[in-house]
């Protein structure tokens, strides 16, 4: 099934920031519906469809696959800071660190400092957050079945109020 123009709209928006209440907005539904209308779209298979060649044709322009990205996760999960600093303990060059200690630095700051005895510099090394790292590369491998939360119930939901009032009525 072909998508509407407005659907397409969706699908282009919806790539943009993968918010489905944003994209149906920008794609022109109204507002005040949005946050029904996106989830809506997104459970239409043509619409899925869509979004999926969208992100294939995204990774493939930007030459960006999920094996680099859970690559690049792992590097900086597994950075050893040690890798920083040469035997004699002081911080090696920026050109010598190797490039799975490179990929974990977040940024640098070098900063001259002085006083009446000379003038020195302070180098600040900020370094991806290893935590979110290592849940996301868990996350990937499934290492958090606990996270979800399951609320299928073999009953409906009238049913067990139904029972729950009889109960307190002592039945």
């Amino acid at each position: 099934m072909a998508l509407t123009p407005k659907q397409a709209a969706f699908v282009r928006e919806y790539l943009v920031d993968l918010n489905a209440t944003q994209a149906a907005i920008r794609a022109g539904y109204s507002a005040k519906t949005a946050s029904r209308i996106g989830p809506e779209l997104l459970g239409k298979t043509c619409v899925q469809d869509a979004i999926a060649v969208g992100i294939k044709a995204r990774s493939e322009r930007v030459e960006i696959t999920a094996d680099q990205v859970l690559k690049e996760y792992a590097r900086i999960a597994l950075f050893d800071p040690r890798k920083l600093f040469g035997a004699d303990g002081a911080l090696l060059a920026i050109i010598d660190i190797d490039d799975d200690t490179a990929a974990a630095i977040a940024g640098i700051e070098v900063m001259s400092v002085g006083n009446a005895d000379g003038v020195g510099k302070v180098i600040k090394i900020r370094l991806a957050s290893k935590v979110a790292a290592l849940d996301s590369v868990a996350r990937h491998l499934g290492m958090f079945a606990k996270d979800s939360l399951n609320v299928n119930f073999s009953t409906d939901l009238a049913e067990r109020v139904a029972r729950a009032k009889a109960r307190k009525r002592g039945e």
